[in-house]
């Protein structure tokens, strides 16, 4: 069976990253939610830095809110960073 788990981007997320990899979890998703927290894109980078198995990933994000081009550029920054954990 695997296991993930979805946060919002706050302050200390990647923390949290590293608790849910070192639990042997097999997804860290942060949802986007602009507005009401922080940059998902950003979150996912300082998380993508401070694990070395978990996959990575968006949540949740809003076609109106955010372009398909834009989505797609974060992912690849993402992708980058961690390469074969985003999802």
């Amino acid at each position: 069976m695997r296991a993930g788990v979805v946060v919002a981007a706050q302050p200390g997320v990647e923390d949290l990253a590293v608790r849910a990899e070192e639990l042997g979890l097999h997804s860290f998703w942060v949802n986007d939610t602009p507005m009401v927290h922080g940059d998902p894109f950003v979150a996912l980078s300082l998380c993508a830095k401070a694990t070395s198995r978990i996959r990575l990933g968006i949540g949740v994000t809003s076609p109106a809110l955010r372009s398909a081009p834009a989505a797609a550029s974060g992912l690849a920054s993402l992708n980058a960073l961690a390469p074969g954990r985003i999802i």
